[in-house]
């Protein structure tokens, strides 16, 4: 029987008790570290490892939750109507012109490597990440607009490198009649 008679004592019998409980935790081997010697001394052959693959290769994939809706069909191609409404909108605003005087030159599906959506501005941070969406170039009076969206409907005009924001309203006079 230890008796602790003195502060000291019972700090150094502490201290003692804590240093044979790590080096019994540090020395004591696990039945994984057996496994791992036996795996580093026996090469696997080439039929364990094609087995492996294959294995990896037949995992579940990912399944939504109950009650969760299938994610829109990606890559389509197709700029949705929608969208198109909207920058004939802006573009009629901007270039003070009827809808029927807007033309579409083209409409393609877009990859955008950042959130600058390919009109990068100077002192801007964006996303670093590939953005989806959308290129639409449109012609109204001789002039070309190219219009740069995400899949969300958020887009700029990008005009000689300057990216413009969408107009809200119209700055002089009523809107053009329709």
């Amino acid at each position: 029987m230890i008796v602790l008679n003195s502060p000291a004592r019972g700090s150094l019998f502490l201290t003692v008790l804590m240093l044979a409980t790590l080096s019994a935790a540090c020395t004591g081997s696990s039945r994984d570290d057996t496994d791992r010697r036996a795996a580093a001394a026996e090469p696997a052959s080439v039929e364990s490892r094609r087995a492996a693959m294959e294995n990896e290769g037949k995992k579940m994939p990912p399944m939504r939750a109950p009650g969760e809706e299938a994610a829109p069909v990606q890559g389509s191609g197709e700029v949705p109507q929608q969208l198109l409404a909207i920058f004939q909108d802006d573009l009629a605003r901007r270039a003070l012109v009827k809808h029927d005087a807007i033309t579409v030159v083209s409409a393609t599906e877009q990859q955008w490597p950042d959130g600058a959506m390919g009109c990068p501005q100077p002192g801007q941070m964006y996303t670093q990440m590939i953005v989806p969406g959308y290129r639409v170039v449109l012609q109204a009076s001789g002039n070309r607009y190219s219009y740069h969206s995400d899949r969300r409907g958020n887009f700029i005009v990008c005009s000689n490198g300057l990216a413009f924001k969408p107009v809200r309203e119209q700055v002089k006079g009523n809107a053009p009649a329709e």
